[in-house]
């Protein structure tokens, strides 16, 4: 209930001065034309006016048509002035005319006319000031001007005629001072958007130009208003006198089914103002039958809800008036005018027709019989027109929806086969990518395995090299030397002759001078009894340091391997790096154990070996 309350609130700050403006109009078109409504109408003087009225809207609408043209904003705005300028004048006239003189009974029939055609000009424009508003705001704008306007109405009909049409006349001159108010708020209500419900607003986007629909609905419109024009009037045309009672009654009545509807609508209700609209005016209708049946010399009883439903017809007539300005492609005076003839024209001729009709028949069983057949014809009109209307917006809702889904599903094959295709231009740039990948890491191995190759030659001639400058022994058939080493010079360890009578005779060219330490290089006192220590290879030197970041051993058990590598002894060893033969052994099995060899020979191969 809070929401509805809100979103009431929130309407009505957008729309109040054209809400006060219409209810100022009508309630002086009230008071000047319908006497306050303490009969059902003043005769001649209202559906009389009236109908000559929709006569020159008729024929304003035959010119019309030839012509797309819309009226500027300026041009309304003065039609406004004028409107309101001439109903003033016209309701004064009124209020100064002594209507009990039968001498100027056309005079005030003239200023009726001109009261009902200046003051329908006032409301057209409130009504335009409402275009592309929602459905519910429409809505609620309608039934609001009404229960406004019955609430200042009932109060005035109890006046003298003179103090009504003063009253009357300072409401007319009042819409001036709405129009600033108007104009600030103009376009405000169009910012709301149009529900999916099934209302008027909805069948009219879709069904604007649908002929058959038009016909339909102006057809239902025009049958009901035609009953309500007899039952104004029932059953002998002339006007039907309220009671006190029935005067409260009627008020109530209209401001009850007003409101009622008006909340429905706001609960967002769907077919309120289609379908729920015309049941509840036929309903109206057979029940004011009803009444006057019941109630044969009490009219006035049938008369509260003939009224009502003539506030319900109005109602909605501006409801659809508002629905045809917003989508329509003419001005809004166009479609205001086409409303009038066919609602309150309508109306108006019916009630002509009664006048002469009813004399002579003098039958009230066909009066009734005749308003039964044309309240029946009305809601098979307009009933089965709004729902074959409401089956062309399902069926187009759903060719609509299957469209959508045929094309999201081709969307979706398209977006599959190029997320197919990108992954397998994904899977050849990987394979590319792969096999390039490969063919430089083979490339890398290949290189580093011959590096590691050549530097286990390197070591392995240096390891012999130096095993020729310690030995005493001459190499014999049984021992010969491998035959890379052959190669590389290694086989230079022996002279020619010589079978290692002296050891230093057979030192090879290679071997670094007395001196120089194999690790760094570096000049060191040695004795003179030491052989010559080769240098070392730096790729022995590497070879040694991965091996030792491998098992994880300390930098003197690297110093140990590199030098037990190169043939050393353990008492050289120890030597060569200023340690005792004891620390010399330890270090040897640490790197044994580390390592899991077991030789000399072992560690020679796996450094021989290492990176092929």
């Amino acid at each position: 209930m809070g929401a509805v309350l809100a979103g009431l609130i929130s309407r009505l700050k957008t729309f109040w001065p054209m809400l006060v403006g219409i209810a100022c109009a009508r309630t002086a078109l009230v008071v000047a034309c319908y006497g306050s409504y303490a009969a059902t109408d003043d005769g001649i003087f209202t559906d009389g006016a009236m109908l000559i009225t929709c006569l020159i809207f008729a024929v304003s609408l035959l010119v019309l048509a030839r012509t797309n043209r819309v009226l500027s904003d300026t041009a309304v705005q003065w039609m406004l002035v004028g409107s309101t300028v001439l109903a003033a004048a016209a309701t004064a006239a009124l209020a100064l005319l002594d209507s009990t003189d039968p001498t100027l009974t056309g005079v005030a029939f003239a200023l009726s006319v001109v009261s009902t055609l200046a003051l329908s000009l006032c409301m057209f424009y409130w009504l335009r000031c409402l275009r592309g508003t929602d459905e519910v705001t429409a809505a609620l704008f309608v039934f609001c001007a009404f229960i406004a306007s019955v609430a200042i109405v009932y109060p005035l009909g109890y006046l003298p005629p003179l103090a009504q049409n003063i009253i009357g006349t300072v409401l007319v001159l009042a819409q001036l001072a709405l129009v600033g108010p108007a104009s600030l708020r103009d376009g405000l209500a169009a910012n709301r958007a149009h529900r999916r419900a099934r209302t008027f607003f909805t069948f009219a986007r879709s069904h604007i130009q649908d002929g058959r629909f038009l016909v339909a609905c102006a057809a239902g419109m025009g049958l009901l208003s035609f009953v309500d024009g007899f039952l104004r009037g029932y059953p002998d045309g002339l006007p039907i006198a309220f009671t006190a009672p029935t005067r409260l009654a009627y008020a109530l009545s209209a401001i009850a089914v007003c409101a009622l509807l008006a909340f429905l609508v706001v609960r967002r209700r769907e077919r309120v103002m289609t379908v729920g609209i015309f049941v509840a005016m036929q309903v109206l209708a057979a029940g004011a039958l009803v009444l006057f049946g019941a109630f044969p010399f009490h009219w006035e009883i049938g008369a509260v809800l003939v009224n009502t439903l003539n506030i319900v017809i109005c109602a909605y007539c501006w409801y659809v008036i508002i629905a045809f300005t917003s989508f329509g492609r003419r001005d809004p005076y166009f479609y205001a005018m086409g409303g009038w003839v066919i609602c309150f024209g309508a109306r108006s001729v019916a009630r002509m027709l009664l006048l002469g009709v009813y004399p002579l028949t003098g039958n009230d069983l066909l009066i009734n019989s005749v308003l039964g057949a044309l309240i029946l014809l009305s809601a098979q009109v307009v009933l089965v027109q709004f729902l074959l209307a409401e089956h062309r917006e399902g069926t187009t809702a759903a060719e609509k929806r299957d469209a959508q889904v045929e094309a999201e599903l081709q969307q979706a094959e398209e977006q599959v086969a190029r997320t197919q295709q990108a992954l397998a231009e994904a899977e050849a740039a990987l394979g590319a990518i792969t096999r390039d990948a490969a063919e430089h890491e083979a490339a890398r191995v290949a290189k580093a395995v011959a590096a590691v190759q050549e530097a286990a030659f390197e070591a392995v001639a240096a390891a012999q090299a130096q095993r020729c400058v310690r030995c005493t022994e001459g190499c014999s058939p049984e021992h010969p030397l491998p035959q890379n080493l052959r190669a590389a010079g290694g086989a230079t360890a022996v002279t020619s002759g010589n079978t290692g009578d002296s050891p230093s005779a057979g030192a090879p060219a290679a071997a670094k001078p007395i001196g120089m330490s194999p690790l760094t290089g570096s000049a060191r006192a040695t004795s003179s009894e030491a052989p010559a220590a080769p240098m070392i290879s730096e790729s022995l030197r590497e070879r040694v340091r991965a091996m030792g970041e491998q098992f994880l051993l300390t930098d003197r058990e690297v110093d140990v391997l590199t030098f037990y590598a190169l043939g050393y002894t353990q008492k050289k060893v120890a030597e060569e790096l200023s340690i005792t033969p004891a620390t010399t052994h330890s270090h040897i099995k640490r790197i044994y154990g580390k390592c899991g060899l077991h030789s000399r020979q072992e560690i020679l191969e796996y450094l021989a070996n290492y990176g092929s």
